[in-house]
């Protein structure tokens, strides 16, 4: 009886050890696909996103009725750009909206202008204290005023 060892690193290999030594295995990485970030600046952007994610969805349905691997892969992608975007588009829908108060342009030019800028600042900085009272003494005894 014979027994067969594996070439040595740097040789090359012959036709009897080539046929009886097994395929090398490919490792799958079990890492899961990192989130996608969102890409849409407006909401509009984000429904045109949307639609074509849907309808790049409904044709790989179709696709994928015939079974064969390739349209089974390619569902599992646009299933998974057509999640993405309809996250993307609810996040758009139900996101909190900030109202910017629009005011009309400043006459006021030099010191009058900044000094109106310096007392604004000072107001969103520093609010006015609260009236003394028993929760009041004790949030100043907490921050160290008093």
């Amino acid at each position: 009886m014979t027994t067969r060892r594996a070439p040595r690193p740097g040789t090359q290999p012959t036709d009897e050890t080539a046929a009886s030594t097994p395929p090398a295995r490919r490792r799958i990485s079990a890492q899961p696909a990192p989130e996608p970030a969102p890409t849409a600046q407006s909401r509009e952007e984000a429904e045109a996103q949307y639609v074509t994610a849907r309808d790049a969805w409904t044709a790989a349905m179709r696709l994928a009725n015939s079974g064969r691997p390739a349209h089974l892969a390619s569902l599992a992608i646009a299933q998974e750009t057509f999640e993405a975007a309809s996250a993307e588009v609810e996040l758009w829908r139900t996101g909190a909206r900030i109202a910017i108060p629009i005011q009309p342009e400043a006459t006021h030019t030099g010191l009058e202008a900044a000094v109106g800028q310096e007392l604004a600042w000072r107001r969103v900085l520093h609010p006015p204290e609260k009236k003394p009272g028993l929760f009041g003494r004790l949030r100043n005894r907490l921050r160290g005023r008093g």
